[in-house]
């Protein structure tokens, strides 16, 4: 592996689409999926779109099997918000869609996006039901929105509770996106989050209840090290506490409080599975500070005041 500084490079293949209505852009970092990914754009019933695989800095360059129709760049790593960001910069199209490189999209997926867009000028962005694949998928697992919807748009107060999106099923408006900051680079885990909440508050998200998206879920994946290691909480309170500093008048607002609770209250959890008892008391009482009323975070100050773990609870960490 070669220690001389990465330059940016952009190589365009002769036969990306000259006049793409979606751009296709997916960040890649060492990606053994990359070419599955890429035939699952290519399979796309909407042949008007361009791929952009933005190489994260990789040891090596990444070198797809077939490269005549992807727009390649390579940039210093930034992380998969950094990579996406780039990606944004070199995009041509109005509509934007985001494929992480480990995923897989059905062939109607563009299409059917692009119409929602379509019939829907209003929305900035939209996302679609997607299920689970790999070894630590169950048949027939799905993460769906439906609950979270009013209509065929996503409900604010659900946005901003936890993220209900699966990235690699986002297509965003780029006069919207150009409003925003984009994603924060340099971050392992909750990138996507912020951007998602600031583009909620330029206005409505759509979403198709199809399964749209193929998602896999492996161990080396950074969902997983990040539950390991719990260090998502700590990113998911990062994400609102940037967002609210730049928008101090949502802090009052119930959803608001309701999920700076939720955080709170996962994290107060966890430390008491841990036998941390200090720690639980002082989160379970923030999260009360935000959210008195919730008769669990009560329950659970008395077992960190006693002492007394507790059951494990169904779900990851514990969701009140």
């Amino acid at each position: 592996m070669s220690d001389e500084p990465i330059e940016v490079t952009i190589v365009r293949g002769p036969n990306v689409h000259p006049a793409p209505r979606v751009s296709v852009v997916i960040p890649a970092y060492q990606s053994k999926w990359l070419d599955e990914a890429l035939e699952s754009v290519r399979a796309q019933t909407l042949v008007e779109r361009e791929i952009i695989v933005v190489d994260d800095g990789s040891p090596g360059p990444i070198a797809p099997a077939r490269s005549d129709d992807v727009v390649l760049v390579r940039h210093p790593n930034a992380g998969p918000g950094g990579a996406r960001n780039r990606g944004f910069e070199v995009a041509r199209a109005e509509l934007i869609a985001l494929l992480d490189s480990d995923d897989r999209w059905r062939p109607e997926k563009l299409e059917r996006q692009a119409a929602l867009h379509a019939r829907r000028p209003d929305l900035v962005m939209s996302c679609t039901d997607c299920c689970i694949m790999g070894a630590a998928a169950k048949p027939g697992d799905r993460i769906s929105e439906r609950s979270a919807n009013d209509g065929e748009v996503i409900r604010l107060a659900a946005l901003f509770y936890e993220n209900p999106l699966c990235c690699s099923s986002v297509m965003m408006q780029r006069h919207a996106l150009e409003r925003t900051p984009g994603m924060a680079p340099n971050r392992r885990m909750g990138e996507d989050y912020g951007l998602w909440l600031r583009m909620g508050l330029l206005g409505p998200i759509g979403y198709l209840p199809e399964v749209l998206i193929e998602r896999r879920v492996h161990s080396d994946g950074l969902m997983f090290q990040t539950l390991r290691d719990m260090s998502w909480l700590d990113e998911e309170r990062r994400v609102y506490e940037e967002v609210l500093a730049d928008h101090p008048e949502l802090r009052a607002r119930p959803y608001v409080r309701a999920a700076l609770a939720r955080v709170a209250f996962q994290g107060g959890y966890i430390h008491l599975t841990r036998g941390e008892w200090a720690l639980a008391r002082r989160a379970l009482v923030r999260s009360l500070l935000d959210e008195p009323r919730r008769p669990k975070t009560w329950i659970d100050l008395g077992r960190a005041l006693l002492h007394v773990r507790p059951r494990e609870r169904v779900g990851y960490a514990a969701s009140p």
